[in-house]
């Protein structure tokens, strides 16, 4: 079975289609995303079936359009495995695979494992959840945790700086780039790699859903205003 693929699944949430070099954007720096694009493909002209995150998501969990699956607008407090017992990274994982994943799900309840064997959360402002919990908490964010022991201040909250939930205007994100929720998405999902079974394949392990509060278009200092030349991306 090791010689079967591995899978890194990477989705945002809400990120703009030209949020990258490789679409012509002068104003940041995506390398990776860039070289990606150069090594890989890219569908320029592809589109969702719905804009809103959670039906989006669901459609990708699931394999199914928003007409099958149900989901059409935000809605909270839907038993995700009640509703939904077949997704991706079950189907994966049944067929040897060990699923993780790493980031937003933004499902009900917040701990249901959509069909990954782990998942360690962050989950943006995390809505009904947040709001049944009395706030941010280590319990419902992984992330939350992370960032109160490494500061040392029991009260962090990732949305005291930077991009925050669903927002429109973005700040500068003020602390260390190692405390960043996307960074911490990268790190934990490499620490996975690291320390998974060799002798089976990893399916869909960094689901970098890098959510709608800390998408992979936040910076962690005020954008350039200096334009920059880049070379042209094959299509």
């Amino acid at each position: 079975m090791t010689d079967r693929p591995n899978i890194i699944l990477v989705c945002v949430d809400e990120m703009r289609a030209d949020a990258f070099g490789a679409a012509g954007n002068e104003q940041i720096d995506t390398p990776n995303l860039d070289e990606l694009a150069r090594g890989g493909y890219r569908f320029s002209r592809a589109y969702s079936a719905t804009p809103t995150c959670v039906p989006a998501r669901v459609a990708m969990f699931t394999g199914k359009s928003p007409e099958l699956h149900g989901r059409y607008g935000y809605r909270d407090g839907i038993d995700f495995h009640s509703a939904y017992p077949v997704t991706l990274q079950s189907t994966l994982r049944e067929a040897g695979y060990q699923a993780f994943g790493v980031g937003k799900m933004h499902v009900f309840p917040a701990r249901a494992r959509c069909g990954f064997d782990d998942v360690l959360l962050h989950d943006g402002f995390m809505h009904i959840t947040r709001t049944l919990a009395g706030g941010a908490h280590a319990t419902i964010d992984d992330y939350v945790d992370f960032l109160r022991r490494e500061t040392g201040d029991p009260r962090a909250d990732y949305q005291e700086t930077g991009l925050g939930c669903n927002a429109i205007v973005a700040r500068p994100w003020e602390r260390e780039e190692r405390l960043h929720p996307t960074r911490w998405v990268a790190d934990e999902s490499v620490h996975f790699i690291e320390r998974r079974d060799p002798t089976r394949p990893s399916g869909p392990t960094a689901t970098g859903w890098a959510t709608s509060t800390t998408s992979a278009t936040t910076t962690g200092s005020a954008p350039s205003s200096g334009r920059r030349r880049r070379p042209p991306i094959s299509r």
